[in-house]
């Protein structure tokens, strides 16, 4: 079973990890599976990292095993590993600023591949974490948090708006978007500042917003901005406000 499956392309060792079939078999025989294909040394980070999900998932609990990983080059291996030895998984301060100058140094790619995992990653930690992607020079990234935090039904947004003061312009638009998604009346908190924000992006962002809004709350603030200085604020203000 070990070499046919070290056969298979990298997707298609994560895809069988994932199926039926293998999780139809005795927990014993899939964990010493498991075990087996992450020492082999022949699989790729990818595919660790799922492996070491699946022993977690499974309450696999060999602190020496997992400890084993903490030192491979890939984070998202590294992270598995973390969850893995704390059931409280990533709430430690230690443990966010470790795992976030871990990520930062990897490529764009793997970025992703990390954000993935954390996406899996719910509570108080893992919001965080997202957040803190946000400020990432990176679309893609930037993207795929957007989303997730979006549809968060737990999310404390007050971090949200704790963020847009001290961030750059890129992340005060993504944390306005997400604001935004929610039909989170706390972006009138900082309706003030995001009038005047000196970034077309954000103010964009902000009318996506504000359209999502009741229209008793936010004719006045819309209104404000058919008169910005910018033509293309102006002519989304102009647009918008003849829907509301």
């Amino acid at each position: 079973m070990k070499e046919e499956f070290l056969a298979l392309t990298p997707a298609g060792q994560v895809r069988y990890l994932k199926t039926e079939e293998f999780a139809a078999l005795e927990k014993d025989k899939q964990v010493a599976f498991l075990k087996e294909i992450a020492t082999s040394g022949r699989i790729s980070s990818k595919c660790l990292a799922c492996t070491l999900k699946i022993l977690r998932e499974l309450r696999f609990r060999d602190r020496s095993f997992f400890k084993k990983f903490l030192g491979h080059p890939d984070s998202s291996v590294i992270m598995a590993c973390k969850k893995a030895l704390s059931d409280r998984g990533l709430d430690s301060d230690s443990g966010f600023f470790t795992m976030r100058e871990l990520v930062k140094k990897q490529n764009n790619e793997k970025k992703l591949q990390a954000v993935k995992l954390i996406v899996s990653e719910t509570g108080q930690a893992g919001d965080d974490m997202l957040i803190s992607f946000l400020s990432e020079d990176n679309l893609r990234v930037r993207e795929m948090v957007v989303k997730e935090l979006s549809g968060r039904p737990h999310l404390d947004e007050s971090k949200l708006l704790g963020q847009l003061v001290h961030s750059v312009w890129y992340t005060r638009a993504a944390l306005v978007e997400i604001l935004g998604n929610r039909r989170s009346p706390r972006v009138l908190e900082k309706i003030d500042e995001l009038l005047a924000d000196p970034n077309v992006e954000v103010r964009l962002q902000l009318l996506a917003a504000l359209a999502k809004l009741e229209r008793e709350q936010v004719k006045e603030y819309v209104l404000r901005l058919t008169r910005d200085a910018h033509v293309r604020v102006s002519k989304e203000a102009k647009r918008i406000l003849s829907t509301i």
